[in-house]
C-alpha cells in the first residue's frame, strides 16, 4: 500500500515531529553532556542554526527541479552514477542511524519498566510492532501520526507543567559550561542530531503540491527544535549536570517528580503509554522511508516487501553493541560527527554543481 499523494501539511508535519522531536526523551542529553556539562541545553541551538540552512537550500533545490524527491535529485545534479553512491551513502547514514536509536529505546524499555526480560526477546517484539505498522503503507503512517500527536504532545507539555516547580534557574550558570569554545564544536559536530529532516525527503512528493510538503516541513522543523530546547532547559534546571550525565534518561527521571497527591501512585506509568506510542511511530516513519530510500537507489518500485528483512537487519544489528554505553558513547558519537559535515556541506555543493551546469534556471 505505497502512497497514492494525498498527505497534506499536517500529516507531513506530524511525521516530522514524531521523527525529531522524539529525540528530546532519549538519552542525547546524556551524551551532549560528557563534553559540554550545564552549557548541554545550547548544543541543540549550535546544531540548528547548522543545519537548517542546508535543508532550506535542499527544498530550494527540490523546488527548482520539479517532480523529483530526494535520490532523483542526486541523480539529475551529480549524474546516474555519482547520485546513486551519495544516495547510498544517505541510505547507510538512515539505516545505522535507525539501528542505534533503537537499541537505544530498547535499552530504555528494558533498564526501566522490564530488567528482567532478554534484551534480544523486547528487541524481536518491538521490531515486529514496528514492521506490521509500517506495512501498512505512507498514507496510513501519515494518519496514524497525526492522529496521535496530540496526545503525545499533551503529556509531554503536561510533564512541563507539572514541574515547573522543581525548576532552579541558578542550575544554567555557567551558561556556556565547559567553555564557548566546545559548545560551539560540539554544536557543529553534533548538527546531524537533526539529520531526519534529509531523510524524509524522499517523500517530497508524497503530497499533491509540492508547497503544502514545504511548508509542513519547515514549520515541524521549527516546532521540533523549539520542543527539543525546552526540555533540555528543563533537565539541566531539574537535574545538575552531572545528574544528566549519569542517568541516561533524564525524561523518564522527570516523571518521577509527578505528583498528583498520596492516592496516586506511580503515575509515570501513564506517560510510559504514551512515550511507547510515540517511539513506535517514530520507526515505523524511520523504517519505512529507510526502505522506500533504498528501493528508489535500485529502482525497485514494489519496496515494500523489503520492510521485512530491513526491520530483522536492524533488530539483528542493533543487539550487536554490548551494552547501552558502548553504543551511546562511542558508536552513536562517532556516527552523528561523521554525519554532520556531510549534511551540512552536500546540499551547499549540490547548489554549486546546479548552478554551475544551469539547472537553477528552470521554473
Amino acid at each position: 500500500m505505497q502512497n497514492k499523494g494525498f498527505l497534506r501539511v499536517r500529516e507531513i508535519a506530524a511525521m516530522i515531529l514524531l521523527l525529531v522531536g522524539v529525540k528530546l526523551s532519549d538519552s542525547t542529553p546524556a551524551l551532549l553532556t560528557q563534553k559540554a556539562q550545564n552549557g548541554f541545553w545550547l548544543i541543540p541551538v549550535i546544531s540548528f542554526i547548522c543545519i537548517f540552512p542546508s535543508f532550506l537550500l535542499m527544498l530550494y533545490l527540490l523546488k527548482k527541479y520539479k517532480d523529483k524527491n530526494l535520490v532523483h535529485l542526486l541523480e539529475a545534479i551529480l549524474g546516474k552514477g555519482a547520485g546513486k553512491a551519495v544516495s547510498f551513502i544517505i541510505f547507510l547514514f538512515a539505516f545505522l542511524s535507525m539501528t542505534l536509536d533503537s537499541r537505544n529505546y530498547i535499552e530504555q524499555i528494558k533498564l526501566l519498566y522490564f530488567p528482567e526480560s532478554p534484551t534480544n526477546i523486547i528487541f524481536l517484539i518491538f521490531m515486529v510492532v514496528v514492521f506490521l505498522g509500517a506495512k501498512k503503507g505512507f498514507e496510513v503512517i501519515g494518519y496514524s501520526s497525526w492522529i496521535g500527536l496530540p496526545l503525545i504532545k499533551a503529556s509531554a507539555f503536561t510533564i512541563i507543567f507539572l514541574v515547573l516547580g522543581d525548576l532552579v534557574l541558578q542550575r544554567i550558570f555557567p551558561i556556556f559550561g565547559s567553555g564557548l569554545p566546545i559548545i560551539l564544536k560540539e554544536g557543529v559536530v553534533k548538527a546531524s542530531m537533526f539529520a531526519e529532516l534529509f531523510y524524509i525527503l524522499i517523500a517530497y512528493l508524497a503530497t499533491r503540491e509540492t508547497a503544502k510538503f514545504n511548508k509542513g516541513s519547515i514549520i515541524a522543523a521549527l516546532i521540533a527544535f523549539f520542543e527539543i530546547l525546552i526540555f533540555y532547559f528543563i533537565y539541566i534546571t531539574v537535574f545538575d549536570y552531572n545528574s544528566v550525565a549519569k542517568i541516561a534518561f533524564p525524561f523518564h527521571d522527570i516523571t518521577q517528580f509527578i505528583s498528583f497527591g498520596e492516592f496516586f501512585t506511580n503515575i509515570e506509568t501513564l506517560f510510559m503509554v504514551f512515550w511507547l506510542f510515540a517511539a513506535f511511530l517514530k520507526f515505523i516513519i524511520f523504517l519505512y522511508i529507510t526502505t522506500w530510500i533504498f528501493g528508489v537507489i535500485f529502482e525497485i518500485k514494489d519496496f515494500e516487501p523489503l520492510l521485512l528483512p530491513f526491520g530483522f537487519l536492524v533488530g539483528t544489528i542493533g543487539l550487536l553493541p554490548f551494552n547501552s554505553v558502548i553504543n551511546e558513547l562511542h558508536f552513536r558519537e562517532t556516527l552523528l560527527t561523521i554525519m554532520s559535515p556531510f549534511f551540512i556541506v552536500l546540499p551547499v555543493l549540490l547548489w554549486v554543481i546546479a548552478l554551475l551546469k544551469g539547472g537553477l534556471r528552470k521554473k
